[in-house]
């Protein structure tokens, strides 16, 4: 198999349910906005870095060209028509081999993103899932067995209540894998179903209440460096 050679981060969007007024990468906790500390996490482990904008873009340009010169902007003017896997899509333009995609409202545990990166060099796709904790999640029904590495399969997404389980917003995967998708990222994923998938230690903020677990989260991480 390939390995993990390039990153997209989805940070277009206007994060209208939490009401801040800026795009969810530019949240701080712990002293860095979120954005950064995806880059950090990312950086040692991949060779290219595309962040697609839109709204308040001007925020998160002025970011990269202070912290972090080698990451490349890609623009999606049309932000407010479209999703993230369209934000996604467009940011993998022009890249070739296996690609980590991911939401830019995530807070990430290092050495767990370490492993699942590592675990992604092993098979085509792998989807991330963590523990269903999110105000509104979406949800995965897995299969009772595992793969010969270890990995969970993933037979089905719901908005059903009740699972130990949520999908993530990461994959990793073939650059052009989400080209021509129209829906979410997970409706394009299932037509690869049944998905390998791995866990991943993380918080996504999309409401106010996921906002203070993430700020816990963040607390548990930097405590432990």
């Amino acid at each position: 198999m390939q390995a993990v050679e390039h990153a997209v981060i989805a940070a277009a969007g206007l994060g209208s349910r939490l009401g801040h007024g800026l795009p969810k990468c530019m949240l701080e906790l712990g002293g860095q906005t979120l954005l950064s500390r995806l880059i950090g996490t990312l950086e040692e482990h991949v060779d290219r870095i595309h962040v697609v904008v839109g709204y308040r873009e001007e925020l998160i340009i002025n970011l990269c060209s202070k912290l972090h010169r080698r990451v490349v902007i890609v623009r999606n003017p049309d932000y407010r028509t479209t999703n993230t896997v369209q934000s996604m899509a467009l940011g993998a333009q022009g890249l070739e081999g296996k690609t980590l995609f991911l939401d830019g409202d995530l807070i990430i545990a290092p050495d767990s993103m370490r492993e699942f990166i590592g675990k992604a060099g092993t098979t085509g796709i792998l989807a991330a899932i963590a523990p269903s904790l999110s105000e509104n999640p979406v949800n995965v029904d897995l299969d009772q067995g595992e793969t010969s590495q270890g990995e969970k399969l993933i037979k089905s997404f719901t908005r059903e209540p009740g699972r130990k389980f949520e999908w993530a917003n990461v994959v990793a995967g073939p650059a052009r894998m989400l080209d021509n998708a129209t829906g979410y990222v997970y409706e394009k994923l299932e037509e690869s179903i049944p998905l390998n998938a791995a866990v991943l230690d993380l918080r996504e903020i999309d409401t106010a209440a996921d906002l203070e677990i993430a700020r816990e989260f963040v607390k548990s991480i930097d405590s432990s460096r």
